[in-house]
């Protein structure tokens, strides 16, 4: 395989293993977004709840609200230091650009001469400067590209974490039941 096929062969994988990342960043940003803000409304609502009858949650009603006040703050800072959706923004504009040069490397190859040093050599800086432009996708999102034997542990693995916020909303509904409940009997 000559080096404008490998680079051909990188780059498309660059690119598709990008978009993967992008695509899953995004979908954690919006994730962690609808939880955090589920869980507000429903410890708002809770608490409002809590003023009129202090015994909606029980005796342990208001410590069980600190915790979650405490836990919905560890989970907006680790979400903000994660910052998934520049991330997401950063890594989609990364992979539209690999994409153009891969297509370009593509086009080059259709030629009805073979391209010289000098033109593969600008295509392949131009291919590291754009690595070098953007963080890496992980391994997951490669498995993704490639048919490696990996793909099933390493994309369940991605997916678990990805599903997580999706979990954390049971804690809403979990903290919205007893309320409604309460409304229902007060009504």
């Amino acid at each position: 395989m000559g080096s404008l096929e490998k680079l051909e062969d990188r780059s498309f994988k660059s690119y598709k293993g990008r978009m993967h990342a992008s695509q899953r960043l995004a979908l954690r940003d919006k994730a962690w977004n609808a939880s955090l803000l589920s869980l507000t409304v429903a410890t708002t609502i809770a608490s409002v709840g809590l003023l009129a009858d202090s015994r909606m949650y029980g005796s342990g009603g208001p410590t069980i609200f600190v915790c979650l006040a405490v836990l919905s703050l560890v989970i907006s800072l680790v979400v903000a230091g994660l910052n998934y959706g520049a991330r997401s923004r950063d890594l989609f504009n990364n992979y539209r650009r690999i994409q153009r040069l891969s297509t370009e490397v593509e086009h080059l190859r259709t030629r009805d001469h073979a391209p010289d040093y000098a033109e593969v050599k600008v295509l392949l800086d131009r291919y590291n400067d754009l690595l070098d432009d953007s963080e890496n996708h992980n391994a997951s999102d490669f498995a993704r590209v490639g048919k490696s034997g990996r793909w099933s542990w390493l994309v369940l693995r991605d997916r678990s974490i990805s599903a997580l916020p999706f979990v954390t909303l049971l804690v809403p509904i979990g903290v919205l039941v007893p309320f409604v409940q309460w409304l229902m009997r007060a009504v």
